[in-house]
């Protein structure tokens, strides 16, 4: 299953996995959503494993509300976390378990990126 390349559509705040974090602005809008609102306890084993656990989280969201695309907004924020410090097991376990069930996420954020990038350049 690929993430796609569609928007992702806000319906409900109780609906987000324990590790994004959702201010809302009132009832029916969602003002911030930090999808990976996270950090490693220094154990790396305790860490892999919370990584493998966020992703069956993120599996079930997905299959909840129908949309892939969480899956990106989750890589991309990870990503922008790891400009500051390095990936950790905490990143890795949950890659690992990722890439097992949308084997594409990787490269469907590489080229988000770069649409967006190229976008930007025109």
């Amino acid at each position: 299953m690929s993430t796609g390349s569609a928007a992702f559509i806000v319906d409900h705040a109780g609906r987000f996995p324990t590790f994004c974090t959702v201010a809302f602005r009132n009832e029916r809008q969602a003002g911030w959503i930090d999808f990976w609102a996270v950090k490693p306890s220094g154990d790396p084993a305790v860490d892999y494993a919370r990584g493998r656990r966020y992703a069956d989280e993120a599996i079930r969201h997905v299959r909840t509300t129908g949309q892939p695309v969480f899956i990106e907004c989750v890589l991309v924020f990870m990503s922008m976390k790891l400009r500051h410090r390095e990936a950790g097991e905490l990143e890795r376990g949950f890659i690992d378990r990722i890439v097992n069930e949308f084997p594409h996420a990787l490269d469907d954020v590489i080229i988000r990126l770069s649409r967006h990038r190229l976008g930007r350049l025109s």
